[in-house]
């Protein structure tokens, strides 16, 4: 992930003029501003912006004499740039900033969002808030457990901070569902000008919905170029931690090479994810079919799928892209579906143009400004769509507010246009269950398409049981076929495999028998000195990315270490009473958010007991500013 721009002049690049009039005119102005700090131009392009929907995202436009004007000034700008770097210091001033934001969409940023904003760019890095004046010992130690894209992000961050840090890891690499997943299709469905971490923005992706190699890569070169990937112990499967009192220090207990080990550290940080383990259909005969079988999850690269009766169970974001991979090589396909989802298109392809790429590559701000427009068009303008209007929802059977009704239709128009040819299709593919009930899904590009083949047949009265021919649907039906494929998702878990015992024995799955609670989503009471990244009601579901909860968090457990130093304590903990208020808090708003109202959804947002324990009801923005320093009144330093 090199940051240093090639040296290129009008002359070296072919084309540059191309390029420039490819370019979004937003992106545009708000690069060749931001190099030349000439602010006083940006109303005589602003004010003629206008924009449209492309799929799920905004594009801008100029009228004609305008992106002349707007082309030849970004050509005389760009051609003059030998010799810079991506990360020179462009101190675009916060006025300027807020104008350019607000012209990238049309949506008025405010002051109060700018930092927020800058950081979600990419612009600047986390902005620390206790005082950095506390000498750090040698035997300080943090331990990180889980190596995805959260343990990877704490451990830059701790180690940038001047922790002792060592990663725990139960597999033999780096990536966490990147390194787990090796299914064909596995991508990114999250574009990814965001989906990466904003301290490590890569320049260089081959597609906007990247490969999961490509995405693994990605974390590997985070961790090599930030230093940590020494720091790493893989094959270490943690099993059991317990908090000392004597020595204010957990002990961890793990497995590598069949051998039980013993680590200890001040702070621990799970970093582990809350869907790893796989769930397979609870129906009869699951073990019996005499085929090919498996778990998406635990792909076998060597059985050959090609000229194979395939069968696929379930149709969620796993599905969609095995059915896109194998519809065209498997002599048939059997898709089992339990209920629908909704489906939005594929954003004209994935492709990233050569142009798009030269610019993300080679000019200052770039990308930083293209990661905020791509960040603006799915963060929290999305907000509306997961919350609930009665009065809207009493005059339609479907949506729940006009926002979500607006969401709905982008998908149900890509539903009704690709299977206007087959009503019987659209018939089964269409949800009755309002936009954002369950996360949509996008569609890798032949979902659709492959559903539509003759070799395809999807079987919407979902699976009944299986027999050592085949699986058998709903109605009674057996289908007989060479290989089954369950894309059937992961238990919606947090650290249940793990014993954890904090003060006076107390273990965490006693303390979370009911239901998971943890203060903010990260800390946990009687539990000191323990993080958990992305745990519950941490994850804001209506927008981003998972790389917002990981840096929001982030941020968070670097400032609690730094305050539990400067206090000169050796433990930091919530209260009892902070924890409830923040619980009744996630109540209150969730009550009126669609992963409460809406019912008719079968979804991992919800546990077995029907609770509410993935989904963050509040802002991006209201989460992240409750994040940015800790609460001395909420939380117990001793």
């Amino acid at each position: 992930m090199s940051t240093t721009m090639p040296a290129h002049t009008s002359d070296s690049v072919p084309g540059l003029a191309s390029i420039i009039a490819a370019a979004d005119p937003a992106l545009l102005l708000a690069s060749v501003v931001s190099i030349t700090g000439r602010s006083d131009r940006i109303d005589e392009f602003a004010r003629s912006l206008s924009y449209a929907s492309a799929g799920m995202q905004v594009r801008a436009d100029l009228p004609a004499d305008l992106r002349i004007e707007l082309n030849n000034w970004a050509l005389s700008v760009f051609a003059s740039l030998d010799g810079w770097v991506h990360r020179a210091p462009l101190k675009v001033p916060n006025d300027t900033f807020i104008h350019l934001a607000s012209a990238l969409t049309g949506m008025p940023v405010t002051q109060e969002s700018l930092q927020f904003l800058r950081e979600q760019g990419g612009f600047i890095s986390t902005v620390p808030e206790a005082p950095r004046n506390s000498q750090l010992t040698n035997n300080f130690k943090v331990a990180i457990i889980g190596a995805g894209m959260a343990g990877v992000a704490m451990a830059v961050a701790a180690h940038r901070a001047g922790f002792n840090i060592e990663v725990l890891e139960k597999s033999d690499g780096i990536g966490g569902v990147w390194h787990q997943n090796r299914y064909p299709g596995v991508g990114v469905d999250t574009h990814s000008k965001y989906y990466s971490l904003s301290f490590a923005i890569n320049r260089a992706w081959s597609n906007s919905y990247p490969e999961g190699a490509e995405f693994r890569t990605y974390l590997e070169d985070v961790a090599r170029d930030h230093g940590v990937i020494d720091k790493f112990n893989f094959g270490a499967e943690v099993t059991s931690m317990a908090w000392n009192e004597n020595d204010s220090r957990w002990t961890i207990t793990y497995f590598k090479d069949g051998v039980s080990t013993q680590t200890s550290a001040n702070v621990v940080i799970t970093a582990c994810g809350y869907l790893s383990r796989p769930v397979l259909p609870d129906v009869p005969g699951l073990e019996s079919f005499a085929g090919h079988w498996s778990h998406s999850a635990n792909w076998d690269s060597s059985y050959d799928f090609s000229d194979k009766r395939v069968a696929i169970v379930g149709t969620g974001c796993t599905s969609v892209q095995i059915v896109d991979a194998l519809a065209p090589i498997a002599k048939s396909l059997k898709v089992f579906q339990r209920q629908p989802h909704w489906v939005t298109p594929s954003d004209n392809g994935s492709k990233i143009s050569p142009e798009e790429q030269w610019l993300l590559q080679n000019i200052p701000t770039y990308a930083e400004w293209a990661r905020l427009h791509t960040f603006l068009t799915i963060g929290d303008v999305n907000y509306g769509m997961v919350r609930y209007d009665s009065a809207w929802a009493e005059e339609h059977d479907v949506s729940i507010s006009a926002d979500n009704d607006a969401g709905m239709k982008i998908a149900l128009g890509y539903l009704e246009a690709s299977f206007a040819d087959r009503p019987d299709l659209l018939q089964k593919l269409k949800p009755d269950f309002a936009f954002m009930g369950k996360r949509p899904i996008r569609d890798p590009g032949g979902y659709y398409d492959a559903l539509k083949r003759d070799s395809t047949e999807l079987i919407a009265t979902g699976l009944a049981g299986v027999t050592p021919e085949g699986p058998v649907d709903g109605d009674g039906t057996l289908h007989e076929v060479d290989a089954v494929i369950y894309a059937t998702g992961f238990a919606l878990e947090f650290l249940s495999s793990v014993d954890i015992r904090g003060r006076a024995g107390k273990t965490l799955r006693e303390a979370w028998k009911d239901r998971p609670i943890a203060y903010l989503g990260c800390q946990i009471p009687y539990f000191p000195n323990l993080f958990v990244t992305c745990g519950p009601n941490a994850n804001p579901s209506h927008g981003g990315g998972h790389n917002f909860c990981v840096e929001a968090v982030m941020h968070y457990i670097i400032e609690c270490l730094q305050t539990l130093l400067n206090a000169k304590a050796e433990s930091i903990e919530p209260t009892t009473e902070a924890t409830q208020r923040w619980h009744r808090e996630v109540s209150e708003k969730l009550a009126d958010s669609i992963w409460v109202r809406e019912r008719r959804a079968n979804t991992y947002y919800r546990n077995a007991k029907g609770d509410v324990v993935l989904a963050n009801p509040f802002t991006m923005q209201e989460y992240w500013t409750r994040l940015r320093q800790p609460a001395l009144a909420d939380l117990i330093l001793s």
